[in-house]
């Protein structure tokens, strides 16, 4: 049975009309930011940067809202690589940053660094309202074992528009570099 050329365009144009718009990619922006570095000399210290922890269910590519108790996934928005990733290389760029005498690094084949720094996401929401919360806590580990472990902890808040996917990432990002910011105001233990 043939269907007539007519027939055949009407459902073309009904399946065409039925795609979704593409998958948008989303970064926290560190590789702009380590456009920006300043010129390395010979480093006084090595820092190395542990990948950060965040909740399991937030390590993905997916982009979450929340509502209350469910966690909506956007629909044609992603994270470019894991969450936590993205987080390690903006925290990572914007220490860089603030600390040009110390080689601020997530690759271990650096050379040996005089300590580590543990972050620890324990809460990043961003609600439907528009509220976004991260609380975190990280640690400066000292490679010379005489020397102490410096704890410290913070929270940060943020609003922004999450009406779009564009929205969401930029309140994240906003989040991760207030986190950023306030790990680059401590001194690191070298």
């Amino acid at each position: 049975m043939r269907l007539p050329f007519a027939s055949l365009a009407l459902v073309g144009l009904l399946l065409s009309s039925c795609s979704s718009p593409p998958v948008r990619f989303y970064t926290l922006g560190a590789p702009a930011i380590g456009s920006n570095l300043p010129a390395s000399t010979a480093p006084e210290s090595i820092l190395a940067v542990d990948p950060v922890i965040i909740p399991d269910y937030l390590d993905s590519q997916d982009i979450l809202v929340r509502d209350e108790d469910l966690l909506n996934r956007s629909a044609n928005g992603r994270w470019a690589s894991r969450l936590s990733r993205g987080v390690t290389d903006l925290v990572t760029a914007q220490l860089s940053r603030s600390w040009p005498s110390v080689f601020v690094t997530t690759h271990p084949s650096a050379g040996s660094p005089q300590a580590r720094l543990v972050i620890t996401i324990s809460r990043l929401d961003i609600t439907k309202s528009g509220q976004g919360t991260l609380e975190a806590d990280w640690s400066f580990v000292p490679t010379d074992e005489h020397h102490p472990v410096v704890r410290q902890r913070a929270s940060f808040g943020a609003q922004g528009s999450v009406a779009t996917d564009d929205g969401t990432a930029a309140l994240t990002r906003e989040l991760v570099n207030q986190l950023a910011v306030k790990i680059g105001t401590s001194a690191p233990v070298m």
